[in-house]
């Protein structure tokens, strides 16, 4: 199906410029050498290896094979450093365990996360480091691979949202899907177009150094009013013969220093025309699309001729999920499901006849224990029932007390158990 297909297209390039966010990273940090273009496909070829071979596969072992053959390749004839053949061998391992989740899982991919912290975190540490150890070309790189994930988990979102929908409607006549679907694309496409001309248009006026400029340019009017009330105390500090004349004229020379530097306000100046004429431009084209949008709406409804909704799903039965190992292990140790033990193992020693049919209620089975066993559990019943069909939740206090109840002496015959 092209949806699914999508999904997986949009969570391949998602982790593909995730991963090359932390390349670029550890390249430029640990060394001068740049990332070649053979090693960008081989890390694409990689990527791409690994989800065609998941899809296909119904066990982990040709993941292991695949993963194992692709890092001696990537070792052995591969023409580049070490580092960053380590870092292709780390992928494809990370990549074989994931496979692992996809392969069990039956073929689901996972959901994304509510917000991609990750690929803001590691755009910020490649922005920090580029600004440390003065690479300029790591501090674009990260920007512009960051805004490039950015659109690519929109676009997993959107897909996913997509597939949701189709799979709630599957069953209903009517409804106008690919209508819906037109005005959501073209809404999408109009987003993407407005994200890419705003990088463009920020390149083109070379914003990324403005921006730059402009934290020093704010760095230097902190440090100018640092110094000024520096200056200030010394000032009053000299006329209580608190400060010498020395240490005045150096104050007053570093004010005077950082108060020349008359740049600050002006590259304050630049940066803030430069984004007005960035939002105006936006503005423009936001306008003129949605204008677009509304005229491709009218369209389609007044070409939609289906106003009834029908269904045709007869069966209202629910599949239930699998739940996970520790969602299983919750429901063991719950006390409503201890309670449920003390009980059940009570019956089930009790009981000579073998287990009791799913016909039985608690008041069938106290009953042919009375009378049969000769044995009253008549306290244990009530305590169970209270917990299984009044809503109670038991503590440790009830769990004791329905085990005292169940350990109780059973009566040596019939008669006695009648008397009780």
């Amino acid at each position: 199906m092209q949806s699914d297909f999508a999904r997986k297209l949009f969570r391949l390039c998602y982790g593909y410029t995730f991963y090359l966010i932390l390349m670029e990273l550890m390249v430029h940090t640990m060394g001068d050498q740049e990332i070649s273009w053979l090693v960008l496909l081989t890390m694409l070829g990689i990527y791409v290896g690994n989800y065609v071979l998941r899809g296909l596969i119904q066990h982990i072992w040709p993941l292991i094979v695949y993963t194992a053959a692709v890092d001696a390749a990537v070792w052995f004839l591969l023409p580049a450093d070490n580092l960053q053949c380590t870092l292709l061998m780390g992928l494809a391992t990370g990549l074989m365990f994931t496979g692992f989740h996809y392969v069990r899982s039956g073929g689901i991919l996972p959901e994304p996360m509510d917000v991609p912290w990750p690929i803001f975190v590691m755009g910020l540490l490649a922005t920090v480091f580029g600004l440390i150890y003065d690479k300029p070309m790591l501090v674009v790189n990260a920007a512009v691979l960051t805004g490039i994930a950015l659109c690519f988990f929109l676009l997993i979102l959107y897909t996913d949202s997509l597939r949701k929908y189709a799979d709630s409607t599957k069953d209903v006549k009517g409804i106008p899907i690919r209508q819906i679907l037109k005005i959501n694309t073209w809404i999408i496409v109009v987003i993407f177009l407005c994200m890419v001309v705003a990088i463009g248009l920020g390149e083109a006026l070379h914003l990324p150094d403005a921006l730059a400029q402009l934290g020093s340019a704010f760095v230097s009017i902190l440090k100018t009013l640092f110094f000024g009330v520096v200056l200030v105390f010394h000032w009053m500090g000299e006329l209580f013969k608190f400060s010498s004349h020395q240490s005045v004229q150096e104050t007053a020379q570093k004010f005077t220093n950082e108060l020349n530097q008359g740049h600050a306000f002006a590259n304050v100046l630049e940066v803030v025309l430069k984004i007005l004429l960035l939002v105006l431009v936006l503005f423009i084209l936001i306008r003129m699309l949605s204008r677009v949008i509304r005229s491709l709406s009218a369209r389609y409804r007044k070409e939609g001729t289906v106003q009834v909704v029908e269904t045709k799903r007869t069966d209202l039965r629910t599949r239930i999920e699998n739940r996970s190992p520790l969602d299983r292990f919750r429901k063991y140790m719950s006390m409503e499901e201890r309670a449920r033990r003390i009980y059940r193992k009570k019956i089930l020693e009790c009981r000579k006849d073998g287990i009791p049919s799913e016909t039985e209620t608690t008041a069938d089975i106290l009953e042919i224990l009375r009378t049969d066993e000769g044995l009253e559990l008549s306290e244990l019943t009530e305590l169970y029932d209270r917990v299984r069909y009044g809503g109670i939740v038991p503590d440790r206090a009830y769990l004791a007390r329905m085990k005292k109840s169940a350990n109780m002496k059973k009566p040596k015959d019939k008669t006695e158990a009648n008397a009780l």
